[in-house]
């Protein structure tokens, strides 16, 4: 009999922490779901007839690299992601006196893209460009 009641509370345990985890599970899909948002605008131009637009709302505190990763397929040139050299299929080959510039509302950013948060509605820019 002891026996009997040992299993039943290890099962009963094992369903409380199954259902604790699916609630936490749901709470946190909840809490995703009620983050405030905010509207970003992506473009990008690799020359004068190649260009494509992204018109999204994200949640704040988004990384702007992950959401870069995730609607446009990005290249690197180095191991570490530290800088673009296709970004959609539009390459930059190497030799070329061009990279792709990025520009954060509206004017060259002063940071890479893998250290910029969304935090409030901001328009992105990725031109390629001809070095001086």
């Amino acid at each position: 009999m002891r026996f009997d009641h040992c299993c039943l509370l290890i099962i009963i345990t094992a369903l409380l922490a199954g259902s604790n985890a699916m609630s936490k599970s749901d709470h946190r899909a909840a809490e995703s779901a009620a983050a405030p948002k905010v509207r970003v605008q992506i473009q990008i131009v690799a020359d004068s007839s190649n260009a494509l637009e992204a018109d999204l709302t994200v949640p704040v505190g988004t990384p702007a690299r992950d959401l870069m990763d995730r609607l446009f397929k990005m290249n690197y040139v180095d191991f570490r992601h530290r800088f673009v050299n296709g970004i959609a299929g539009f390459i930059i080959a190497t030799g070329e006196k061009k990279f792709w510039q990025l520009e954060v509302d509206g004017k060259a950013s002063e940071v890479g893209i893998a250290e910029i948060k969304i935090t409030q509605p901001v328009r992105i820019r990725w031109v390629i460009t001809a070095f001086e």
